[in-house]
């Protein structure tokens, strides 16, 4: 039998409901829990024995650098030290390559996917806090102040070289270092970086598919050729313009070299932005709430994007669905912590949860479908 109108639609969005309905994050945040080029070289009586040191010494770097990843460093004392045994249960699989043996010796670059659900269950029984969003890729411009002058793409400059010389894996947040090209050039220079220039930032930024730019200019301080310490200020640049500035003075050792002192900064300030963003975002399980939310949905692809980006935000601890008619979609939505710092995770996922005069209403933030049409970010 053909169901007429308002109920042909309801029945179409509870099938699909059915198969993509939002539970606790899952899809957004499996790039967080996956630990890419592990290396491992082992030595024992024979090739077997190797194989099994190697993998055991490979899971336990894994899980260093995954709670190293999740877990603010001032909470990491609080996670146990593990053998690899008992680090098993807490991953899902593993990849082997570039594998060479020989009679005893073994040498191996793994990839480690750990369980999401093992991990969480495992460090809020320990009130470790932790958190698993990732940040959209940020765009750093390092502008080098010498006697006055603002320099980024000329050279010499350290600064940069500093930040293109970081790894690129291993936080939260993607840091990105433009590579210098003609087309950075004709995009923004060094005095429209500091000045904040909306165009030249969003321009560049488009460009390197990132969500926001921190320019961060760094000042020697010091006499002479061999500045005890290093200015750095630091402003993002987003969507919403200008964020807030911070300035930080770091001591560097005057007898290293310039390139030794700019990398050891940019290193810190690396963590910094990186230990930021996990306090920022930590999961906060000893608090949780419910609320009941209208969603408009124009089609069933709409509702789809919708359900993703439900699923991809950490905080959401699963919904269900409570009423269905043509164009909208009654949930009950919970999640971990207050009420506005699940706005805010939701609002990193183009979801916007706003409070009505008939209650609640979630729908996409307006232009979310065009950046999907223009493709992955870079």
């Amino acid at each position: 039998m053909r169901l007429p109108g308002a109920m042909a639609a309801a029945g179409t969005l509870v099938a699909c409901a059915a198969l993509v309905a939002p539970g606790p994050a899952a899809a957004a945040d499996a790039g967080v829990f996956l630990i890419r080029d592990v290396a491992v070289d082992a030595t024992a009586a024979n090739a077997t024995a190797a194989r099994d040191r190697a993998l055991a010494e490979g899971h336990s770097v894994a899980f260093r650098r995954l709670i190293a990843r999740i877990v603010p460093v001032g909470a990491v004392a609080g996670v146990p030290r593990l053998d690899p045994a008992a680090i098993a249960p807490l991953v899902q699989s593993f990849e082997v390559g570039g594998e060479k043996t020989s009679r005893v010796r073994y040498l191996a670059r793994l990839t480690f996917r750990f369980d999401r659900t093992a991990l969480h269950r495992f460090l809020r029984a320990r009130g470790v806090p932790f958190a698993v969003a990732s940040s959209r890729p940020v765009l750093v411009l390092p502008v080098l102040r010498m006697a006055g002058t603002y320099l980024l793409w000329d050279r010499p400059n350290p600064w940069r070289d500093a930040w293109a010389g970081l790894p690129r894996a291993g936080g939260l947040v993607p840091l990105v270092s433009p590579a210098g090209d003609l087309q950075d050039l004709r995009d923004i220079s060094a005095r429209q970086a500091v000045a904040g220039e909306p165009a030249r930032l969003r321009a560049i930024a488009e460009r390197y598919g990132a969500a926001s730019v921190a320019v961060m200019v760094a000042s020697p301080r010091g006499a002479g050729g061999s500045p005890t310490a290093i200015r750095v200020s630091v402003t993002t640049h987003g969507a919403d313009g200008a964020g807030p500035t911070f300035t930080e003075i770091h001591p560097v050792d005057p007898a290293a070299t310039d390139g030794e002192r700019y990398r050891a900064v940019a290193a810190r300030a690396a963590r910094r932005i990186q230990e930021a963003w996990k306090s920022d975002n930590l999961l906060r399980f000893d608090r949780a709430g419910q609320i009941d939310a209208a969603v408009p949905v124009s089609g069933l692809d709409e509702w789809v994007a919708i359900s993703r980006a439900l699923a991809d935000t950490p905080s959401s601890d699963g919904t269900r669905v409570l009423a269905l008619s043509r164009g909208s979609v009654d949930l009950r939505l919970r999640y971990f912590g207050d009420i506005e710092g699940f706005r805010a995770a939701l609002r990193r996922n183009d979801l916007d949860l706003d409070r009505v005069d008939s209650g609640w209403v979630l729908r996409r933030h307006r232009g979310a479908g065009a950046k999907e049409a223009a493709g992955p970010e870079r």
